[in-house]
């Protein structure tokens, strides 16, 4: 690895030109003359290292990354006499310490004779600062690429590429914003893009003393006091330089909580002064505003193969046959881990856990020697990493020689005595890899905030541990906060086929699994799961019997049994027979369904996958016949019993919602008993079911005068009616309503909407409820606004109104509230797109610190559907499937309109 310029002229510029041994003073160019020979100038002086290049050279250190050992902080300038003495003897004469002392005092010496001179301090003290940042900076891109697997060389060859990882799309997005935020998950590259934009700002500061200052900041190593670092930061430059653009990478390396205080900071700095700005990178965040985050594009195609090429991987890497791989390839890290293990003659990795797992096994086949226990010193690492939120102490880590070790795998960096992963990833992946050596059985008293600082290191363990140890974990977390162990589980286990390795367990010991699996899903999630159809309607799975596939090895024939059949017995079985799906069994066991799978038996967590699957199919059965049952919720007893009205009567349309006379739903029904005396349900159009004993409670109701919504012996609509006369068909439905009407409408619909959320959630899902976006902020306020277009000069009339809905956080213990108000013009209200900061996130994490990280604010723009038989229940349900699919435990419901 050779010297870079930047390191150089930096090295030169504050030795001017003078050997740095005390009472040397040598000048270490000198001119000659041209008649003597042809070369002007000779060059004495000799560029030593104090840290040696080579790890056995004088004052030899692994432990100092080989990107740090050509920088200019590790090079002092001396003539060729003092080069050779202080390397004597294997520079035993010469301790580091000593070294960096008389380069320190020699340059403050120069700068000192400078200032007698008439040299003003300022300029060289900003231009060599932004130098040594922009070597800091290079140091980091080269550190993060040799973690990853590239030689030396070849990481500083990307490195000195300043077109390599730039994003134009970040470029133009920021421009004319003082606050960004871009945006990507693990391995898309955003670090190394926000890297770039540092780097070219630096280099205009360097031309132009008028550009604004550049300063770059990682999150994780800034500590608890952010503003601290930053004015240390600072403090390195001319207090002058007011303009100031701060780089900060790493935004929610601390969870929700700590980004949400980050922010607050930033803005409280970014507006306490003109010309400042703010640039950062984070994981995608709900919390961030969207119109300040740009999402980093994924590699083209091109870009791909042209990276692929640069690292010597064939390009045909980048078509891999499965779809998800290829994506993955199209992220730069996974791209290089993949090419790392292709020229080794390895197999492309198949999830993100083993991604990273072929990264370290190759790190730390590259760096042998270090001991059969630098992987568990580097667990260790990880496990401290997520503990603490950042860097770890020197003095935490472990002895000097375990610090060496860690520093020598290359995945680990040493820098102001602080120790962190090169790759933040590597964090969350080390932290897994502590669990699945010495478990951990403390996970039950972690507090919701430090589960979730921790979901990234626990999907790695799902992804990649044996059954016993993802057993332990998923048994302990579904008891407290299953939510997160479903988000865990869909993003640790791959849905996609490949061809195996391992083979499946026996068939009986397959059907043990699932049941154990099965049971703790149902178990954890509350009420619901004696609900679903894979359950025995206590909260139990269904028995389950598994027999082989003979055709594909991985394959599975999975039946569900009658759960009375197997009372006080063991709950799976193995089937050695064929179904008979026309008696309804196998083996002479009664059976009620049969499932064939297809498993990775790579993958020892499968059983929980696929145990969760039928719990997401059952559950998504549950909302789209909007099956939770409320007798004590009055909105929905009105809804239904004036949806089952209408249909008992043959009313349709939602325009007139006319009355409906009591003794015209009575005949309805009478009728319905006489024609069909033992039926159980009624199935009406439109896919629309009613039980008998609700029939039956609607007569009684009628019968007797009972219902809320009666008036003059008519059931009437339990919201109001349209107050207009009915127009030409192309108008809009709202245009029935006055606007006073469609407000009140509005309030009402959506009060009530929120009721049956809040108690689907409470006497269904409670256990869940805290990684639910609406049910972990609740109770709330709902801010609505509404606002008509204009009429007239040839505008159409059927547009509709707009209407935007803010959800704010109340105190616990506070009713849930729904205001509306009648706005000119909602798009134009501030709050359309709120302009958030963190103090506000900081204020909803003090009021609900169980919440899951993407649970707070938000603001939705709706299409109004109030206007037909349940409004209500639809707009629960519908709030109720979107938060139940983000956790994983349902799959996706398409909207309910009625």
């Amino acid at each position: 690895m050779a010297i870079r310029d930047v390191d150089r002229k930096l090295l030169w510029g504050r030795s001017w030109n003078e050997c740095a041994f005390p009472g040397c003073s040598q000048e270490l160019t000198v001119d000659l003359d041209a008649e003597t020979t042809p070369q002007k100038t000779v060059v004495l002086g000799e560029e030593a290292h104090i840290v040696a290049r080579e790890d056995e050279g004088p004052r030899g250190d692994p432990g100092v990354p080989l990107a740090d050992r050509n920088a200019y902080d590790n090079l002092i300038l001396l003539c060729p006499t003092h080069h050779t003495l202080i390397d004597k003897d294997h520079g035993r004469n010469f301790p580091v310490d000593a070294l960096l002392a008389m380069k320190h005092a020699h340059e403050a010496a120069v700068v000192r004779r400078g200032v007698v001179r008439g040299v003003t301090e300022n300029e060289p003290t900003r231009r060599e600062a932004l130098l040594a940042d922009l070597s800091t900076s290079r140091g980091r891109l080269v550190s993060r690429w040799i973690a990853v697997g590239l030689d030396p060389e070849q990481a500083e060859e990307l490195a000195d590429d300043s077109t390599v990882g730039v994003c134009p799309e970040f470029m133009q997005f920021h421009a004319e914003r003082r606050f960004t935020v871009l945006t990507g998950d693990f391995g898309s590259g955003k670090t190394v893009a926000l890297e770039r934009e540092y780097q070219a700002s630096a280099l205009r500061a360097l031309d132009n003393p008028d550009e604004p200052l550049p300063v770059h900041l990682s999150a994780k190593s800034t500590g608890s006091d952010f503003l601290r670092a930053l004015d240390e930061q600072t403090a390195r430059f001319p207090s002058a330089h007011s303009k100031v653009t701060l780089f900060l990478d790493g935004l929610d390396e601390f969870g929700a909580g700590r980004s949400a205080e980050l922010v607050d900071d930033l803005q409280a700095w970014l507006y306490s002064a003109p010309g400042r700005k703010v640039l950062a990178t984070s994981r995608p965040d709900a919390n961030l505003r969207a119109n300040d985050c740009l999402t980093l594009p994924a590699l083209s195609d091109t870009e791909l193969n042209d990276l692929l090429e640069r690292v010597g991987a064939p390009r045909d890497l980048a078509w891999h046959p499965n779809s998800e791989i290829r994506d993955a390839l199209h992220r730069p890290l996974f791209a290089l881990i993949a090419a790392d293990c292709r020229k080794a003659g390895s197999q492309v990795p198949y999830s993100r856990g083993s991604f990273l797992a072929a990264l370290v096994e190759r790190a730390l086949t590259r760096a042998s020697g270090l001991g059969s226990d630098t992987y568990a010193l580097l667990a260790r690492l990880g496990r401290l990493t997520l503990d603490v939120g950042g860097g770890v102490p020197a003095g935490e880590v472990g002895t000097s020689e375990e610090q060496v070790r860690l520093v020598q795998t290359r995945l680990v960096v040493h820098r102001n005595r602080m120790f962190t992963f090169a790759l933040p990833v590597l964090g969350q992946y080390f932290g897994g890899q502590y669990v699945l050596d010495n478990g951990l059985p403390e996970l039950v008293q972690f507090s919701p905030q430090r589960r979730d600082r921790w979901r990234d290191a626990l999907t790695f363990v799902v992804s990649s541990g044996s059954w016993e140890r993802v057993t332990a974990l998923l048994s302990d977390l579904t008891t407290v906060d299953p939510g997160l162990a479903a988000w865990i589980t869909d993003q640790g286990v791959p849905s996609y086929e490949r061809e195996p390795v391992a083979a499946l367990p026996e068939a009986l010991e397959c059907a043990r699994r699932l049941s154990v699996t099965l049971d703790a899903w149902l178990s954890g999630i509350g009420r619901a799961g004696t609900l679903l159809s894979c359950s025995d309607g206590t909260g139990r799975g269904v028995p389950i019997g598994v027999g082989s596939g003979a055709e594909i090895s991985t394959g599975l024939h999975v039946v569900f049994a009658a759960p009375k059949d197997f009372d006080g017995s063991e709950r799976f079985f193995e089937v050695s027979g064929a179904a008979d799906m026309d008696r309804g069994e196998v083996d002479g066991v009664r059976i009620t369904s049969f499932h064939s799978v297809n498993m990775l038996p790579d993958m020892p967590a499968w059983p929980w996958r696929l145990t969760l699957s039928w719990v997401k199919t059952s559950m998504k059965a549950l909302l789209e016949r909007r099956a939770f049952v409320l007798p004590g919720n009055l909105a929905a007893c009105q809804e239904r019993a004036w949806s089952l009205s209408r249909l008992l009567t043959g009313q349709s349309g939602h325009l007139g919602h006319r009355p409906i006379p009591l003794t015209d739903v009575v005949s309805s029904i009478d009728e319905i008993f006489r024609l069909a005396p033992n039926a159980g349900r009624v199935q009406f159009q439109r896919n629309t079911m009613a039980l008998r004993t609700e029939l039956v409670e609607l007569r009684d109701q009628c019968a007797e005068k009972r219902l809320p919504t009666m008036r003059d012996g008519k059931i009437h609509r339990p919201y109001p009616v349209p107050d207009r006369p009915p127009h030409e068909p192309s108008r809009a439905i709202s245009s029935l309503y006055s606007r006073e009407v469609l407000t009140d409408l509005v309030r009402h619909v959506y009060s009530d909407a929120l009721s049956i959320y809040e108690d689907i959630v409470t006497e269904y899902l409670s256990p869940v409820q805290r990684t639910l976006q609406l049910g972990g902020a609740l109770p709330v306020r709902f801010e609505c606004k509404i606002s008509w277009p204009p009429v007239g000069d040839g505008r159409r009339l059927d547009i509709g109104p707009r209407f935007s809905r803010t959800v704010l956080p109340l105190p616990s213990g506070s009713a849930s509230q729904v205001d509306v108000t009648q706005v000119e013009d909602v798009s134009a209200e501030s709050d359309y797109w709120p302009e958030w900061v963190g103090s506000d996130e900081v204020d909803f994490r003090r009021i609900r610190p169980k919440s899951a990280a993407w649970s707070g604010r938000s603001v939705a723009h709706e299409t109004l559907w109030v206007f037909k038989d349940t409004p209500a229940t639809n707009l629960a349900y519908n709030w109720l499937s979107q938060d139940i699919s983000a956790v994983g435990l349902s799959g996706s419901v398409r909207p309910l309109v009625d």
